[in-house]
């Protein structure tokens, strides 16, 4: 967190960042993917995915800001808020720590009684994504396509909208993690519950060779479907100067993160809002001051992201 008059806060660096996502989406996909083994209640599902969400995003949601999900990254990217580069780690990130989550259910599975298990590939051909006869309602495949684009679009203006500097509340993580909840109570009697390709791939291999067939789906569709949200969302970024506070809550952070982690130029400039104009200097003496003005306006900045997560109401 960073105030006014004080030198803007450090970005983590690339390697943290890229440990944290995949941290944080080995947590949520654990915790969905746990519940679902040993409940047979969607809800407790949906509230498990949900509130994992809540958790890492309270927790390390303003580390690296990709969200631990692959389609949340790929809307933060196309509307300006990350780079592509690093976006691109975060994804593999994301996908590795759900992997490793599928990695210790295995183990656990192995592990229990032969008789309280029908095989290791049934039970996870159970928690596997799928559509027409491995969907739970027998969901054809453009249902599912496209219920999973239009609720992952839902999803990824969520998040934007959530985490941008012109909101001013701080319910960030709780509004993402309530929302994706009810998006999986949708989607688990449809497709087991998807909405996140690192989910999906989870637990593939370790399923029936069906699942491995079925995945393009389970990326093609969210990854779309955030893409379009977001490509929509940066059609309505304002192309006026934002009023003062404004203007430095959204450029001041990630003019200083893209500088020294992303080389972005801020969420402002990606976004086609325009600087403030430098105020000139009527004399000698003022001049030190007019060069300190826009220095003061940085520092006192955080990220679209930041803003939420960093705040002292939190």
């Amino acid at each position: 967190m960073t105030t006014s008059g004080t030198a803007p806060t450090q970005p983590y660096p690339l390697s943290t960042r890229i440990a944290i996502e995949a941290l944080g989406s080995f947590f949520i996909v654990f915790a969905g993917l746990a519940t679902a083994l040993f409940s047979s209640s969607a809800s407790a599902v949906a509230f498990s995915y949900g509130l994992a969400m809540v958790g890492a995003l309270t927790a390390f949601g303003h580390v690296s800001r990709g969200y631990f999900n692959p389609a949340f990254t790929v809307a933060l990217a196309v509307a300006g808020r990350i780079k592509w580069l690093p976006a691109l780690f975060y994804v593999v990130a994301q996908t590795v720590g759900a992997l490793l989550s599928a990695v210790v259910l295995y183990g656990l599975v192995k592990v229990m009684p032969s008789s309280a298990t029908s095989g290791v590939s049934k039970i996870f051909a159970t928690l596997a994504n799928g559509y027409d006869s491995h969907s739970p309602s027998q969901v054809p495949m453009i249902g599912v396509l496209i219920v999973e684009i239009a609720a992952m679009a839902i999803l990824a203006a969520v998040v934007l909208g959530a985490t941008s500097a012109r909101n001013n509340t701080s319910m960030a993580p709780l509004a993402i993690g309530l929302s994706f909840g009810v998006a999986m109570t949708i989607m688990l009697p449809m497709s087991n519950g998807s909405l996140n390709p690192a989910r999906a791939t989870s637990v593939v291999f370790l399923s029936d060779s069906w699942a491995i067939g079925q995945l393009w789906l389970f990326w093609l569709a969210p990854l779309f479907g955030a893409a379009l949200a977001a490509a929509i969302y940066r059609t309505f970024q304002p192309v006026a100067p934002l009023p003062a506070d404004d203007a430095a809550a959204s450029l001041g952070g990630d003019s200083a993160d893209a500088s020294s982690e992303e080389g972005d130029e801020g969420v402002g400039a990606a976004a086609g809002e325009a600087l403030p104009a430098p105020v000139p200097a009527s004399s000698a003496n003022d001049a030190p001051q007019a060069a300190a003005e826009p220095a003061v306006a940085t520092s006192s900045g955080k990220s679209d992201a930041q803003d939420f997560f960093d705040s002292p109401n939190n």
